[in-house]
């Protein structure tokens, strides 16, 4: 196997005016350990454990959970192992076939399988196995961080987005383990997993950053392999407004030409019909009415203040 550690030297040059203060480097003590999950990921797998290893900070260790590969994944995981024999953990599922909803799971399983190791950090790093980052990814993320401890969930951005998004990706994701360990220490495994926790941490009173100026490179095309599966089950699980899910299909068809508008349309399907008919989905399940209940609170005091300010009732934005 061609070792690709080499092409991440020259992968970004766009962050380099990042600065970091010296008395903050100086600071940073914190420790985390990272959940890498993988489906026949043979042509990304290898530069996404790299770029993770390599970074200024480095975890102090990376749990790989391969959900069935039927590549070339276990050959390029097995390398990784003995490469970072005390530092590299891989989990073996069996092969059930893809399905996107089994994530939840595996990252569960993943979690699961550091506590028996006895693997303690200050934060989780999850990422899929199509993401590099670049060498201080995680040491800018842990900065700001650490400067501000209500923050418990924070992730850079995607290169190349011309829409960056207002909360954490998916990838790239640091969450902060007491928090974690705060709402049960593991996702419910429902429809909705990622916005949940984002969710709860703002019910509890904390933050969740995005950092736009910190990116990272997504290496398949966003939505190509699950096309947008989950998303209105997932809302519809959360208990978003009816309103707020017509507003986001509306705009991200108006502004995101590189998603397919069809997609949106299944989001549609998926939250006002596709509900009807799916009551022995095992990952279809409502979340706890309070959340439930503050997610759509939220949403129906933003959609009031954006319709007054359409209507110029006030005269600041929301």
């Amino acid at each position: 196997m061609v070792n690709k550690v080499n092409v991440l030297e020259n992968t970004f040059t766009y962050n380099e005016h990042l600065k970091i203060e010296q008395s903050s480097m100086k600071r940073i003590e914190s420790q985390y350990w990272t959940l890498l999950l993988t489906r026949n990921g043979a042509g990304t797998v290898q530069l996404t454990a790299e770029s993770v290893m390599h970074q200024t900070i480095p975890p102090v260790n990376m749990c790989i959970v391969d959900d069935g590969s039927s590549d070339d994944t276990p050959l390029i995981l097995e390398e990784l192992r003995h490469k970072y024999p005390e530092r590299v953990n891989v989990v073996t599922l069996q092969d059930e076939g893809y399905d996107i909803r089994r994530v939840v799971k595996n990252i569960n399983i993943g979690v699961e399988a550091q506590k028996e190791e006895k693997i303690k950090a200050e934060y989780i790093m999850i990422s899929g196995d199509d993401c590099v980052y670049p060498p201080r990814y995680a040491e800018h993320i842990l900065v700001r961080m650490n400067r501000d401890h209500r923050i418990v969930v924070a992730s850079g951005d995607i290169e190349g987005t011309l829409y960056p998004d207002v909360t954490p990706r998916g990838s790239g994701r640091f969450v902060r383990t007491g928090f974690f360990h705060e709402i049960g220490g593991h996702f419910p495994p429902y429809y909705g997993y990622e916005g949940w926790i984002l969710q709860k941490a703002l019910q509890l009173g904390y933050s969740i950053k995005n950092y736009p100026d910190i990116r990272y490179r997504h290496l398949r095309e966003m939505g190509k392999q699950h096309r947008f599966a989950d998303w209105g089950l997932a809302m519809k699980c959360l208990g978003y407004h009816p309103l707020e899910v017509l507003y986001r299909c509306i705009k991200y068809v108006l502004i995101d030409h590189n998603r397919v508008p069809v997609g949106y349309t299944r989001v549609l399907w998926d939250y006002f019909i596709r509900p009807l008919a799916v009551k022995e989905d095992p990952y279809y399940h409502l979340f706890d009415e309070d959340v439930r209940t503050y997610i759509q609170e939220e949403q129906k005091r933003r959609i009031i203040h954006e319709i007054a300010n359409l209507l110029g009732l006030v005269k600041k934005n929301f």
